[in-house]
């Protein structure tokens, strides 16, 4: 499949209750944003969607492309499914695959995103994610999420508990891959119980029949949470 069959769309908003602001948080010089979109554009062509107009400034400034959303969008997904919308009644042929990269993952890793490509280049893959292998203490934040999947991939359950992973402890990365058509449906699915109990929007998809399959990464970025987080990340990117 040519690379413009792809795209990425970065969903980002100001209003994160432990660091308000994030997206515009500055590392090394740059806003958290950019640095996520610049590794991303180094593999497909590169949306961020947001509710900010501070936001989709700095995108464009450094050459980027923004797409302005609603500030009601309850999810990333939701806020993915609106700016494809959008490009869509702008007269943009959209593509097959939709990779739904985190805002706050300012360490992510251009070869995890083609490795997501990848899997959602296979025929099963309607909806894919990665994982990389849970280390002791992934647990304790609080914010992590972990996933139970077969030798193949498929995904059997998410949780915060680790002890979902029958075999094997799977630290979940928060990304995602899309068959675009797919979109529409899984926006407008209901809540569900096991959903509102883990706090995982993807517990939903499993729970209304989709299938979800996920490719295993050897490392993964730091999801910027806290504070805390967002002096690991400067840190890790002063010594690089």
């Amino acid at each position: 499949m040519p690379p413009h069959k792809a795209w990425a769309i970065i969903p980002a908003r100001m209003g994160s209750t432990r660091l308000p602001g994030k997206p515009l948080a500055d590392i090394a010089g740059k806003p958290m944003i950019q640095h996520v979109w610049e590794r991303v554009s180094e593999v497909l062509p590169t949306f961020v969607a947001t509710d900010d107009e501070r936001i989709a400034q700095v995108i464009e400034q450094a050459g980027g492309m923004a797409i302005l959303t609603s500030e009601n969008c309850q999810n990333g997904t939701q806020r993915v499914t609106e700016a494809l919308h959008i490009l869509a009644e702008q007269g943009q042929n959209l593509p097959g695959i939709v990779l739904n990269i985190q805002g706050d993952e300012p360490l992510v890793s251009p070869h995890d995103i083609v490795s997501l490509l990848n899997l959602m280049l296979r025929e099963e893959g309607q909806i894919g994610t990665l994982v990389t292998s849970a280390k002791p203490g992934d647990a304790e934040s609080g914010t992590n999420a972990f996933a139970d999947k077969t030798p193949d991939g498929r995904c059997h359950s998410f949780s915060r508990n680790p002890a979902c992973c029958a075999i094997q402890a799977w630290r979940h990365v928060g990304m995602y891959g899309f068959k675009t058509h797919l979109l529409p449906e899984l926006v407008a699915l209901p809540s569900t119980e096991n959903e509102i109990r883990e706090r995982l929007e993807q517990v939903r998809w499993l729970d209304h029949g989709y299938a979800i399959y996920a490719a295993e990464v050897k490392a993964a970025g730091i999801g910027v949470d806290s504070p805390e987080d967002l002096e690991k990340v400067r840190g890790m990117m002063a010594e690089s």
